[in-house]
């Protein structure tokens, strides 16, 4: 089989680096600004690009948001792949967890801004709902853990669940109930909550054992 190693034309390669200048230019915004926010002339001056250059590669501030979420996710992905935790499937979803809370941690305020513009109604949907579930399913692989007879249904629901419940945990973050320190308890304690009703009689004990030293309260 031969394998496609032809590098991108010059064109989508210009393409490519104009628009992660761009993003990066708004994470550090981001970071950088007491309320979170900036403008598109502000992000057009901190990227070194022309005013209409953000607006060529996303059309919108909601479109930058969103892409920047996405980029997020794949920084989760790649961190837990070059982690490659070990243990069954509730050993690997906790491990993302404490993967991906570690990612948005590294600049808090950026993760807030975006996350949050998630939840603001917009005539385009992100698509994070399914690169999220995506996210999970690759933490589960095998369903090692879990009974065979109920790995199709896990398949099916515990994605899902799982980023429903990440989602949850950020949003309360982001809203001030949830500390730093609190994020990652709470993710585990609904995490492990999810996963207690696919497990087998002995991995339940130990997440049921489990769920008792998480508590958030």
């Amino acid at each position: 089989m031969t394998v496609d190693t032809a590098v991108p034309p010059l064109r989508e390669r210009n393409r490519q680096h104009a628009q992660e200048m761009v993003l990066d230019a708004a994470e550090r915004l981001l970071q950088a600004s007491p309320d979170a926010e900036f403008s598109m002339r502000a992000l057009a001056a901190e990227a070194g690009v022309s005013f209409a250059t953000p607006f060529n590669h996303f059309g919108n501030k909601n479109a930058i948001m969103q892409a920047l979420s996405s980029r997020v996710i794949e920084r989760m992905a790649a961190r837990f792949q070059e982690a490659r935790p070990k243990g069954d499937a509730v050993d690997r979803v906790l491990a993302m967890g404490r993967i991906s809370i570690g990612v948005l941690l590294e600049k808090p305020e950026a993760s807030k801004a975006v996350i949050g513009s998630l939840g603001v109604v917009s005539p385009n949907p992100s698509a994070v709902r399914p690169q999220s579930e995506a996210l999970w399913l690759r933490a589960l692989d095998d369903f090692s853990g879990l009974p065979l007879r109920v790995h199709a249904l896990a398949h099916t629901v515990l994605p899902r669940q799982l980023a429903f419940i990440f989602r949850g945990c950020l949003s309360f973050w982001i809203a001030g109930e949830l500390t730093d320190e609190m994020l990652e308890r709470a993710f585990q304690e609904g995490a492990l909550t999810a996963l207690l009703g696919f497990a087998d009689s002995v991995r339940r004990a130990k997440i049921v054992a489990l769920l008792g030293t998480v508590g958030v309260a």
